[in-house]
């Protein structure tokens, strides 16, 4: 294993607006290049064994899992969307059980494809965006943690509550923008030392202040949102970097640069070591933010009407 050691801590910590009730138009937003995070994906699959790396979607799924099971009745059928290799439907199947329908929804075709799973599966292959063309079906629960890499978010999520049936739940994960904060500062300040100026190396990511907003706007109700921070410690930058290369998470941003000089990552690497650095090596923090979003129903809960409390507050106090 490339990591000196895995520190896993829990803490707290312009979108495009569409209307919640048509699904929206492809390609609405184009912030990163979709097509090429799938070739990414598909060249780490190729590259390497990719389960080595695979720890931090394990480490997510997991977490994401346990919120599924604190449902009062779990849903009988679910679908993961940017699922990668679907590693929340296996610890799903893991933890509610497998005698239910899953179905998996992934752009890239060879990370689909790369696990075998102990209970049937249905594998669909296809890109987020087109979630409602590709997925003509009602589901009663739907799940991920790779929406990050989907530029129109709120599109998406658009399209994930139209595929939900009534009184149905959407539990995802993203990473938030405090990601990769200490590799972000370090190469920024590399950069401006070596060339005069930076370049965006790290694909932005969501504002967890911004995740109720986003599902209000999708149509959601009952929303929830927390956010996890996960940090994992390396020997260098250069395991870091690799082991991003190798998940597939590398920079997808739209006019992206596709290199960075050696001597700035030289430069890069000692300012990491001075200004994070510690015993274990060097920590890499990535924000998880946790959103839970219910399609309306008529057996859900609804606030009573204004003026029709039967308790004074003067009473109480």
């Amino acid at each position: 294993m490339r990591l000196l050691a895995r520190s896993l801590t829990r803490s707290l910590r312009g979108y495009a607006t569409l209307s919640p009730h048509i699904p929206p138009p492809q390609a609405a937003y184009t912030v990163f290049d979709e097509p090429s995070k799938a070739r990414q994906r598909d060249r780490a699959v190729l590259r390497a064994d990719s389960t080595i790396v695979d720890y931090l979607r394990h480490e997510i799924a997991d977490r994401l899992s346990e919120r599924m099971e604190d449902l009062k009745t779990p849903p009988a059928s679910i679908l993961e969307v940017a699922a990668h290799a679907g590693p929340v439907t296996r610890a799903l199947q893991e933890t509610i059980g497998g005698d239910r329908s899953y179905y998996l929804l992934e752009e890239s075709k060879l990370a689909l494809q790369r696990d075998t799973f102990d209970h049937p599966v249905t594998r669909i292959h296809a890109s987020p965006s087109k979630l409602v063309e590709a997925f003509p079906h009602k589901v009663e629960a739907a799940v991920s943690s790779g929406l990050h890499w989907v530029g129109d978010i709120v599109g998406c999520l658009t399209q994930i509550r139209h595929v939900l049936k009534p009184d149905g739940v959407f539990i995802g994960a993203v990473l938030g923008g405090d990601s990769l904060f200490e590799l972000r500062t370090s190469l920024q300040l590399a950069e401006q030392e070596r060339r005069g100026g930076i370049a965006n190396r790290v694909s932005p990511m969501i504002n967890p202040t911004d995740a109720p907003s986003l599902l209000n706007r999708a149509g959601f109700t009952l929303t929830t949102v927390d956010v996890e921070d996960i940090t994992i410690h390396y020997p260098s930058i250069w395991e870091l970097m690799s082991d991003l290369r190798d998940m597939g998470e590398s920079n997808a941003i739209m006019g992206r640069k596709t290199s960075v000089s050696r001597d700035v990552l030289l430069a890069a690497e000692a300012i990491y070591k001075e200004l994070h650095g510690v015993e274990e090596g060097i920590p890499a923090t990535f924000q998880v933010v946790f959103m839970i979003g219910w399609t309306p129903g008529p057996n859900q809960p609804k606030p009573l009407e204004r003026g029709s409390g039967t308790t004074n507050l003067k009473d109480v106090l």
